[in-house]
């Protein structure tokens, strides 16, 4: 259990490059390895969303690396949904 104001992470959100100003962009989201696995990344996503939503934010979008299946579990139990898909084959 964290103390109470403790940092376990950070959140950088704000409104995306497009011309909607309703979209907004996840630019980074991190938590401390040895905080992961405790539901603060689920809340520090809610949380963005909140806050997103409350300056006018429509729509929230994200990255997620393919190989990354904790975080795309996350954020697939939080109702993001696959918009693109990168693949690469490496030649030998």
């Amino acid at each position: 259990m964290n103390e109470v104001g403790t940092a376990v992470g950070y959140l950088w959100i704000g409104q995306d490059v497009t011309t909607d100003p309703g979209a907004w962009w996840v630019w980074d989201v991190f938590i401390n390895a040895d905080q992961r696995g405790q539901g603060h990344g689920r809340t520090t996503m809610l949380l963005g969303e909140e806050y997103a939503r409350s300056h006018g934010a429509r729509s929230l979008g994200l990255s997620v690396f393919g190989f990354n299946t904790g975080a795309r579990g996350l954020y697939d139990s939080l109702g993001y949904e696959t918009t693109s898909v990168k693949m690469l084959k490496k030649l030998e």
